[in-house]
């Protein structure tokens, strides 16, 4: 049998007109034909040596400099590290960084149990807890606080012992894994026969009271999907047939549901499309795939789980950004490292058990693999993006990402100076203890002069030039403010004003976070915090405590910016985001490129985990308008070459550098197979040797 990771080349010859027509009707995605077939301008990055040079920056415990190194050991034994979300973060990691970043290296060829001398795969097992029975997103941690939080961690996980299998103590994680979410699902509603379904519409659920959790603001019904590939894949390794049912619970709960109401929220919902297209192929089920990709791709208003996330189809000012996820709306665009990846590492292999999708997935992957580049700091000019200066000190290769990409910038300032305290008095800390939401707060205690109680203080903060300025700041008052309200929150550009009321703190015992839109400032603002009352008689002077004080200001003609969201809520924080670029390697396990640059290779097999046995599989698309030649190089072994999109042999003995025409706007989607192969059909299965080549 062919090894799955054999780099392939194709030769694919000019098809002939009767040919064509017998080609498998391709399924159209609506979202991806808004995008073009030829994105411009078009670079692709060496996405294998981006993954490399990325795991040897933040695995590299004796690079120095500025926030470096990114490591550290959270124990003398070294079996855990510490790893930032964020450049300039502190604590860690994140499942959502480290298994990901476990699972790039492994999909570029790297043998993440050796890797710099360390086991790394070895090092997963320490999010898994006991007590729940799941991987949490923070070591030992557990479930009941997010959806994609609680089951992100295991799909990374289950992939983890994919690429690492046959360790006894990882399959009885893997084994309690399916286990619990199966008994989850039914504590949900799902009844054995199948007859009642779970409901995942909640925020979480908490898997050791078996009860869900809400927080009467949001849910994440895209739980349901994480659910779905987990157990499947659990039945894919174990056979367990309580597995097999959770998995076909979880997808019939999603297709339930109304077609407006898309249950999309962070990065769980590419997983129900894969596992529902290979049920469907597998398993001979019916699932509505269509409805499941365009809930994937298709920005989408109320009653949405997340209105308007999807694939985003678009220029960001003179740059084609078709292809990525995030937010079609956030700043009229807002795309994001880690979903982009995600979507790509989990979508691609539809191709290979219905290539009906390969032209749409060929497409799309094209637009992806380009417009990544700009998450990058060598993507844009240096105006265009917040650290670019830190990048060319530290990261000469320019392999660590910015969180995301917004269509316009969106830059945020800090208080520099407590500029006047006019009435009343600094009770703790400073200005400083205003610029990062951390709960160090600076505090600022009443006065009582004259039967009135007085809180007068100004900060100073400079403003970028931008289209539009919002103050926003997260504070509390206590003792409660009777009077007018609370204290107000003002705003002038001038000390002697005249002064705008932003909007009152009023007294609570929780952190509020405001906002009020300003005109009228510019270069500098000062904002001042005032009670003028009667006085109240109290046991000590009311408090303001203040955590985060910043003006956020739209740049728009900075199109696009590569920023990310740390920086707005810490200053000392780079919105260089680890747990957004630990995902790169799916990226770089996918793509190869020919002689075409436009023309790539996608490996179908790389990210379809727990495959059945398989011949290496590879997608290619053809963006030109016309019919184009390339040449890839098959290695020294003579190969067959049989296409699935027009379920036939196109190539006998292809050997060595090959040179091939595709048509115009086409994909194929070519299985590499032994010299003299004899295929035979079983069903709706297309096989040569016991193994399914092609499945419908």
């Amino acid at each position: 049998m062919f090894k799955t990771i054999l780099s392939v080349s194709l030769l694919f010859l000019l098809l002939c007109a009767s040919a064509v027509l017998a080609s498998e009707p391709q399924v159209p995605i609506s979202r991806v034909e808004q995008i073009p077939n030829l994105p411009q301008p078009y670079q692709l990055r060496d996405w294998p040596k981006v993954t490399c040079d990325y795991l040897n920056l933040i695995l590299d415990f004796e690079r120095r400099g500025e926030h470096l190194p990114l490591p550290g050991w959270r124990n003398d034994r070294q079996t855990l590290i510490t790893l930032p979300s964020y450049v300039g973060g502190t604590g860690g990691p994140e499942a959502i960084n480290f298994m990901a970043a476990v699972v790039s290296g492994s999909l570029v060829g790297l043998d993440m149990q050796h890797y710099r001398g360390h086991d790394w795969v070895a090092m997963c097992t320490n999010w898994f807890s006991a007590e729940h029975g799941v991987c949490g997103n923070n070591p030992s941690g557990g479930s009941g606080a997010s959806f994609w939080y609680d089951l992100f961690p295991n799909v990374l996980f289950y992939q983890v012992c994919d690429l690492y299998p046959n360790d006894p103590g990882r399959d009885q994680m893997l084994r309690r894994i399916a286990g619990q979410w199966y008994q989850g699902c039914i504590a949900l509603g799902a009844s054995t026969n199948g007859t009642r379904l779970p409901d995942f519409d909640h925020l979480s659920f908490n898997l050791k009271q078996m009860s869900p959790v809400d927080n009467g603001k949001w849910i994440e019904p895209e739980g349901a999907a994480g659910v779905a590939w987990c157990e499947y894949m659990a039945w894919q390794r174990f056979k367990d047939p309580r597995f097999l049912a959770a998995a076909d619970w979880s997808l019939r709960a999603l297709l339930a549901r109304p077609a407006e109401k898309n249950p999309l929220y962070e990065v769980l919902l590419p997983y129900a499309a894969l596992t529902a297209v290979r049920m469907n192929a597998e398993q001979g089920r019916d699932y509505d795939v269509p409805r499941l990709l365009n809930w994937c791709f298709e920005p989408m208003d109320k009653p949405a789980a997340r209105p308007w996330w999807g694939v985003l189809a678009e220029r960001f000012g003179d740059l084609d950004c078709h292809g990525l996820v995030g937010s079609s709306r956030d700043t009229g665009g807002y795309a994001f490292a880690m979903n982009t990846y995600q979507w790509a590492g989990a979508l691609a292999p539809l191709a290979r058990y219905d290539s009906r999708y390969a032209r749409a997935m060929g497409k799309w992957m094209l637009n992806l693999a380009n417009a990544s580049r700009l998450f990058y700091a060598n993507g844009l000019p240096a105006a265009q993006q917040d650290h670019r200066d830190w990048a060319e000190k530290y990261d000469p290769t320019y392999c660590l990402g910015y969180e995301g990409l917004r269509k316009e910038a969106r830059k945020f300032s800090v208080a520099t100076g407590d500029y006047k305290t006019i009435a009343g008095r600094v009770a703790e800390g400073s200005y400083r203890d205003t610029t990062n939401r951390d709960r160090k707060c600076q505090v600022l205690a009443t006065a009582t002069v004259n039967s009135w109680e007085r809180l007068e203080h100004i900060w100073e903060v400079p403003i970028p030039a931008g289209t539009e300025q919002v103050l926003t700041l997260e504070a509390r008052c206590t003792p409660g403010a009777l009077g007018n309200g609370g204290v107000m929150i003002q705003y002038a550009s001038r000390p002697e004003g005249p002064w705008a009321l932003a909007f009152t703190v009023t007294a609570t015992n929780e952190f509020r976070h405001h906002g009020k839109l300003m005109t009228n400032v510019h270069d500098r603002v000062l904002v001042k915090a005032l009670l003028d009352q009667p006085a109240v008689h109290r046991m000590r002077p009311a408090q303001l405590q203040v955590d985060d004080l910043r003006i956020r200001t739209q740049a728009a003609t900075l199109r696009p910016f590569a920023t990310g969201d740390a920086r707005g809520h810490r200053s000392d924080t780079l919105n260089f985001c680890l747990y957004g670029s630990s995902h790169v390697g799916y990226l770089g396990g996918l793509i190869a490129p020919t002689s075409d640059e436009k023309i790539l290779q996608v490996d179908l097999l790389r990210t379809d985990f727990y495959h059945q046995n398989a011949y290496p599989t590879f997608l290619y698309y053809n963006p030109h308008p016309v019919a184009k030649a390339f040449t890839v190089d098959f290695g020294a072994r003579p190969v067959d070459l049989y296409d699935t999109v027009t379920d036939e042999f196109v190539q006998r003995k292809a050997l060595g550098k090959t040179t091939l025409t595709l048509p115009a706007d086409t994909a194929a989607v070519i299985v590499v197979v032994p010299t003299g192969s004899v295929t035979r059909r079983e069903g709706r299965q297309t096989t040569i040797q016991g193994i399914v080549i092609r499945w419908r």
